[in-house]
């Protein structure tokens, strides 16, 4: 009996904290998106590196971000943007009195994006460009969660596995501003919502197995102000990004999410047209 009521309590504390672990952000590649500009240029490339790091409850997790997105002007002020990354994830939480949890894995993303520029100048001097489109992430992340022994009783290693989907949308709205010959400033807010998905959590310890799965339901919208400083001779950019939501996972927690992006772009214009 007490064992069974052990597992019980693991299999609970276990699925919750997976369960942050799997559906908390990591929804999709941080702006600015590449849609700067366009009447100057015909198409832009955009390939970079991102740092995230998210904070919940007692758990930390960490990323690195591999993205790249190409936008394409299909009329004077405005054009189609495809964006996609691939993260790698490690997440680390204590939950007191000895219990830790280490997870890892990786994620991908898609985002198209439709833009508007509303007030571009065909000499680079000034842009403000609004896009929106939907997003799709997936995760998959596998580790274990340690307890101790509690008066010769439990404690030990479970192993877990959890898989999440979402998807969702994403608008924003972007300023790029030249500070001179080299710099453009670039600030913008992004907001966001995941409208749905699912999270598979699977476990196993010497007590035994057991695998669950839960529907995400419509998560409010998440607001995440940023900014981006490009070198104009160069083609990079470097910048940040914050943001503030609640948890995908129900409880009614925070969710800190921050980034740091390093990026290269390339702009050219069509022969051929487009």
């Amino acid at each position: 009996m007490r064992k069974s009521f052990l597992l019980l309590a693991c299999a609970a504390l276990v699925s919750t904290a997976a369960g942050k672990a799997g559906a908390e952000s990591f929804q999709f590649a941080p702006p600015p998106f590449p849609v700067l500009n366009l009447r100057s240029v015909d198409i832009e490339k955009n390939s970079g590196l991102d740092y995230v790091g998210m904070k919940v409850d007692g758990f930390k997790f960490n990323a690195l971000n591999f993205g790249g997105s190409r936008a394409i002007k299909y009329w004077d002020r405005g054009g189609f943007s495809l964006g996609g990354n691939l993260m790698l994830i490690l997440g680390k939480g204590d939950f007191g009195g000895g219990s830790e949890m280490t997870m890892f894995g990786e994620g991908f993303g898609i985002q198209p994006n439709w833009y508007f520029d509303l007030r571009g100048e065909e000499e680079d001097d000034f842009s403000l460009p609004f896009y929106f489109g939907p997003h799709l992430s997936m995760n998959m992340l596998m580790g274990s969660f340690t307890t101790p022994s509690v008066g010769g009783f439990g404690g030990g290693s479970t192993f877990i596995t959890v898989g999440t989907i979402l998807y969702g949308w994403q608008a924003g709205l972007q300023a790029g501003v030249n500070l001179n010959d080299y710099i453009k400033f670039v600030p913008y807010i992004d907001f966001s919502q995941e409208v749905g998905g699912s999270v598979g959590t699977s476990f196993s310890s010497s007590y035994g197995s057991s695998s669950t799965s839960v529907s995400v339901k419509s998560m409010p919208v998440a607001t995440s102000p940023g900014f981006d400083f490009k070198l104009r001779k160069v083609n990079l950019s470097i910048g940040g990004a914050i943001q503030n939501s609640k948890s995908a996972s129900g409880t009614g927690s925070k969710v800190k999410t921050t980034v740091f992006h390093l990026r290269f772009q390339t702009k050219f214009r069509s022969i051929c047209g487009i």
